[in-house]
């Protein structure tokens, strides 16, 4: 591990903040949702404080596996784009994971009697074909975890970033999206067996009003510093929530923009299949999916904020960047980078491949 900290299990009741501090050895650990009349680990604080990475046994070691904990591992990927695959390719190899392909969409192969709705669908020729080809590209994903019964799976954008301690970052959190899922037990997944999208990579999450519960991670130094936090919409204010800018939080995620990497169960796959195919306004696929976490009652998302995956800027053309954005063909970038990510695995891909440590790149 690289970081000592602490966790906390925040829950509401008509009693207040439920608290318990736990010391004992991982085996030993009460279930998650222990209620508060055991009395026997109270602390002073006012929080649910577990010791850091108390998975049940062998969870820590499956989230650390070569796909990461889920069944399968994706990236979806435009099929001229052979340079991103490529980068993709060389950051998830150096971080211990393996990918399969999801062949990115051209939006103008997709033929407007196959959309759910034409209402809302941009008018422009180029916008509806980048809207409609990526929208097309994430229900495939959908569509291939529902055709192939795979049990859970994750998908990664092909320019997509994490932190060089990303495994340690999901044992984490799977221990909060098993205590936001209410799991006690041994489960099929080591994420919990009752959700059906975890969303890890975004540029905006809120929490639900119908829950208030919050995993909170504490003193963790893979939170980044406010000064490299970029994000498009509304996130949780950790301040006003009484946390220092060291903490992240997992918890039921009410909405959601950008979908940087997230993961669907079996069952939410089915759910994203039949909802976003029978919406009355056609949305980005984003905006679809973070209108079903919060409008859907059968769609159960959790989210993590700071989010764990984020897009990098490679040096170089920025017109390389995205092919869907439009960019000033003679624009230059001196220097990549990734936002709301402290150690970037791509830009310290030079240091891993020779076997040395990750340098904290200052002033993205």
């Amino acid at each position: 591990m690289l970081r000592p900290c602490r966790v906390i299990c925040v829950a509401l009741s008509v009693f207040g903040f439920l608290a318990f501090s736990i010391t004992r050895p991982a085996e030993n650990i009460p279930p998650l949702t222990q209620p508060a009349s055991s009395g026997v680990f109270t602390a002073d604080d006012g929080s649910f404080i577990l010791e850091k990475g108390l998975l049940p046994a062998g969870s820590s070691e499956r989230v650390k596996n070569s796909t990461l904990g889920f069944e399968r591992v994706f990236v979806i990927n435009l099929p001229e784009r052979f340079d991103k695959l490529d980068a993709f390719s060389l950051a998830s190899s150096l971080t211990g994971f393996s990918h399969d392909v999801i062949e990115g969409i051209k939006g103008a192969t997709v033929v407007n009697k196959t959309l759910p709705s034409l209402d809302n669908l941009p008018k422009k020729e180029r916008s509806r074909n980048n809207i409609v080809g990526c929208w097309r590209a994430h229900l495939n994903f959908a569509q291939m975890i529902v055709r192939e019964r795979i049990q859970t799976a994750i998908v990664f954008e092909d320019d997509s970033d994490w932190d060089v301690s990303f495994k340690d970052q999901l044992a984490d959190f799977a221990t909060g999206t098993r205590y936001i899922s209410g799991a006690t037990t041994t489960t099929r997944s080591p994420y919990g067996d009752d959700w059906d999208l975890l969303w890890l990579g975004h540029c905006s999450s809120q929490q639900h009003p119908a829950d208030e519960r919050r995993f909170v991670i504490e003193n963790d130094d893979t939170v980044p510093p406010m000064s490299h936090r970029v994000n498009f919409n509304k996130v949780p204010k950790l301040n006003e929530l009484g946390y220092d800018n060291s903490t992240r939080i997992v918890f039921r995620a009410n909405n959601g923009v950008c979908l940087y990497s997230y993961a669907l169960s079996y069952r939410g796959a089915q759910n994203v299949l039949r909802w976003q195919n029978n919406v009355q306004k056609f949305e980005p696929i984003d905006i679809g999916i973070g209108y079903q976490c919060r409008d859907d009652t059968n769609f159960k998302c959790i989210a993590v904020f700071p989010q764990l995956v984020d897009l990098h800027k490679s040096v170089g053309r920025a017109s390389r960047d995205s092919d869907i954005a439009t960019y000033d063909p003679t624009q230059m970038r001196e220097k990549g980078y990734t936002q709301n990510i402290v150690l970037s695995t791509r830009l310290n891909i030079d240091n891993l491949m020779q076997g040395g440590s990750a340098a904290k790149v200052e002033d993205q």
